[in-house]
């Protein structure tokens, strides 16, 4: 089982690489189908990320509904989300994303960018 930060740092992978190729940003079921997550999966992500600055997420819920259970609306990447994927590593050869979404330094993001590698 993966941890929401791990599922969250996928997600904005998936929402830069969407918005690089089409200038804009994937519908909630978009993201569900590429990423194979459960739709509770990805909104747990999908708000972790809304929560750290990186995409602008909106949350409708109706009268007595949880907001976990409303309808999620990506609006757009924020530019901190980008910067948290193109940052170079540190000195120490720790790069910002793995360290932020708790990946192993074997977690290859210019691979994946470059299409060479499958997130999920």
């Amino acid at each position: 089982m993966e941890k929401i930060s791990q599922n969250a740092g996928k997600v904005l992978l998936e929402i830069y690489l969407f918005w690089k190729q089409k200038n804009d940003v994937p519908k909630f079921e978009e993201l569900l189908k590429s990423t194979k997550l459960k739709d509770e999966e990805l909104k747990r992500a999908l708000k972790y990320c809304h929560e750290k600055a990186f995409i602008d997420l909106q949350i409708f819920s109706g009268i007595g509904m949880k907001k976990m259970d409303g309808h999620f609306l990506i609006k757009d990447i924020a530019a901190r989300g980008v910067d948290i994927i193109e940052k170079p590593a540190d000195k120490g050869g720790n790069k910002p994303f793995n360290v932020t979404f708790n990946f192993n330094t074997d977690f290859n993001i210019e691979s994946i960018i470059k299409g060479e590698a499958k997130l999920f």
